[in-house]
């Protein structure tokens, strides 16, 4: 079902310089950050109120850049946790590292604070009292043991050793179910229990008015999940909500890699990739579901508003795997890439409205 909605896109914002996947950002007092990923070491930053200057380089970050790393700030930082690394001679493995960005100094540093999991794909978000919780996340020794073996193997064996470890159900993989809350002032790291919903990669964290948002996202490599699970501190646990059918009569299969946060205070999800069949693969019991299947990249941007996911409108192209910030009223989309990979620099912004005035819609409606 369509919401009665109005769409506006505006691509006037200043392309990123550089491709823009698997990146890290967050934006802090009209100044978005972004880069790491694709980018490698390079890290810029917009000011909103002077776009026309464009993305600015600021310092480079000092160790090995990783891909997928959970991002969020506070205070005067911005921090990134963990992701993947490939040091020089060496196979990928997962970081356990914390890094603060002062944006004052324009200075990284490394923090005394070995990560106790893996924080591959996992999604952060900034609270209202300073610490950051975090979601999700790739098992790290699961991940390394996995790199190092392929890449010591020959090229006639990695099939065999990819079949392997991707045919397995999904609590095999033993991806992060708990959330985590980063404590900025003393530099430690909590758990604060075990979530009621599997283990996610690449989802979509939102800090909705009433509570996070944790909305679709991997639950095992290919395998999407077309789940949105809503904190509600006032109900006294999560409450599962499902994404519509991609069109009647096709089940969704959930999206990963996708945009998302709040456009106009509505939460809402765009864009992402999947894997046609992969669902109904894996509910047939072929473990290794994405096996064969083309990645498809989406258009699709759902928002929440009545107590369900709805419809909104079309992406003007497919698109994944960059960063999204809230400027306003309106949803940044920067960087990540559209069909078949191919980088996009292009930095789109989305507002919503309601009415042939536009006027903005708020949350709830």
């Amino acid at each position: 079902m369509t919401a009665p909605f109005d769409l506006q896109f505006d691509t006037s914002w200043p392309a990123f310089p550089v491709a823009l996947r698997d990146a890290a950002g967050a934006a802090l007092d009209g100044q978005l950050y972004a880069g790491l990923g694709s980018a490698g070491v390079a890290w810029y930053r917009l000011d909103t109120a002077r776009r026309a200057h464009g993305w600015q380089r600021m310092a480079d970050f000092p160790g090995t850049a990783p891909a997928g790393a959970a991002c969020a700030a506070s205070g005067q930082f911005l921090y990134v946790f963990g992701g993947a690394i490939t040091p020089a001679g060496h196979s990928a493995r997962q970081s356990d590292a914390v890094w603060r960005y002062d944006t004052t100094l324009d200075a990284w540093q490394q923090l005394d604070l070995q990560l106790p999991l893996g924080l591959l794909g996992a999604s952060a978000l900034a609270q209202a009292d300073g610490s950051i919780v975090l979601f999700g996340g790739y098992h790290r020794a699961q991940f390394d043991d996995f790199c190092t073996a392929h890449a010591a193997a020959g090229e006639l064996e990695r099939p065999a050793i990819l079949r392997a470890y991707m045919a397995r159900p999904v609590a095999a993989f033993e991806w992060n179910r708990h959330q985590w809350r980063f404590a900025p002032r003393t530099a430690t790291l909590q758990d604060d229990g075990v979530l009621p919903f599997a283990g996610t990669c690449g989802a979509v964290a939102i800090a909705a008015a009433d509570g996070p948002i944790v909305s679709s996202g991997e639950i095992k490599p290919g395998l999407r999940t077309p789940l949105a699970w809503h904190a509600r501190p006032d109900a006294g646990g999560w409450e599962r909500r499902a994404l519509p059918d991609t069109a009647p009569g096709v089940p969704q299969e959930g999206v990963a890699a996708a945009f998302g946060g709040l456009c106009g205070g509505m939460p809402v999800l765009a864009g992402g990739t999947h894997f046609i069949g992969a669902s109904a693969n894996y509910a047939q019991q072929q473990l290794h579901a994405h096996a064969g299947l083309a990645k498809s990249w989406r258009r699709e941007l759902y928002g929440f508003a009545g107590g369900q996911w709805r419809l909104l409108g079309l992406l003007p192209a497919p698109r994944a795997h960059g960063l999204s910030f809230q400027v306003g009223n309106s949803l940044l989309l920067v960087g990540g890439d559209t069909d078949g990979g191919a980088a996009t620099l292009e930095t789109l912004a989305i507002t919503l409205s309601n009415g042939p005035g536009h006027d903005t819609v708020s949350y709830p409606a």
